[in-house]
């Protein structure tokens, strides 16, 4: 009795696994079984079948990036949500979160010209936010794009200064 029910339950399983994987394959909104899970060479994604992350674009090492932040080499872009921004963020970052990109990007065009340096970034590498808003922006006229994949997280385990806003 119990081999039987044993059996009834494996074919079960097997069977909802047979139906889950291919209900992924021709779905076009379906997950990537493969995808990049090696922090190192940047932002860890697990991407839509559709499209792909741009590692081209990513600085990696924190210490360029500060750097970059301490000679204002270029404009710095949190995509953060504000809420998260107010409570910290690099140095001289502006606040244009990801999920209000089109309302906020005439007044974007309106503080960085399209030639201009700008890095992106939000809150670690298992973060897709700042390549989505990178594409965005390439896709907008920008043609000085650059990631900081590590994000606020690994800019904050390296000890690097913050700023708050204070409300």
């Amino acid at each position: 009795m119990i081999r039987k029910d044993l059996t009834g339950a494996l074919i079960i399983v097997l069977g909802a696994l047979v139906t889950a994987f291919s209900y992924n394959y021709v779905s076009p909104s379906g997950i990537a079984l493969f995808g990049q899970w090696e922090t190192s060479k940047g932002v860890v994604s697990a991407v839509s079948k559709t499209g792909s992350v741009n590692n081209s674009i990513d600085i990696t090492n924190s210490d360029i990036i500060w750097q970059m932040v301490q000679k204002k080499e270029r404009t710095v872009l949190d995509v953060r949500p504000s809420e998260i921004y107010n409570q910290g963020h690099l140095p001289h970052a502006l606040s244009f979160p990801l999920m209000t990109f089109d309302d906020d990007f005439p007044e974007l065009l309106n503080l960085i010209n399209r030639s201009s340096p700008v890095m992106v970034y939000c809150s670690s590498v298992a973060c897709t936010d700042s390549h989505e808003f990178a594409e965005r922006l390439k896709n907008m006229g920008y043609t000085d794009v650059k990631v900081f994949s590590g994000g606020f997280r690994l800019w904050q385990e390296k000890g690097y200064e913050i700023e708050k806003n204070e409300k």
